[in-house]
């Protein structure tokens, strides 16, 4: 299996993504990026989110998870900077990779099935 894999998350300033806050009480909001540089990642949003809180951040094919580090309000709303902890940059590379993986899977049970029953007469 030939698989490209995409190694970085590229992104527009001010590119609108989904963020995901985790927890006890689930969240979800449209936000826009203000910058994403290795493993920190500045958000804009409309209210403040707990320093702590866990994140996920939906950008077109990549999914970021991460912590809040820092909430601050001024006058267009909240920047929200958080500790990116873990990325996926191609959500359709790891679809098809977990495909691959379980095609092989399915295709060496039957094998296996037909094994224990020829063993059993």
């Amino acid at each position: 299996m030939n698989v490209e894999r995409k190694m970085e998350i590229r992104y527009q300033p001010e590119q609108l993504v989904r963020l995901n806050v985790l927890g006890a009480v689930p969240q979800a909001f449209d936000s826009r990026i203000v910058n994403l540089t290795g493993r920190r990642a500045s958000l804009r949003v409309e209210k403040t989110i707990a320093a702590g809180a866990p994140i996920r951040i939906d950008l077109e094919d990549s999914m970021l998870l991460g912590e809040v580090t820092a909430s601050v309000t001024d006058a267009s709303g909240c920047l929200v900077d958080i500790e990116v902890l873990e990325a996926i940059p191609s959500l359709s590379d790891l679809a098809r990779l977990v495909a691959a993986v379980m095609n092989e899977a399915r295709s060496e049970v039957p094998e296996k099935t037909t094994s224990r029953a020829a063993g059993a007469r």
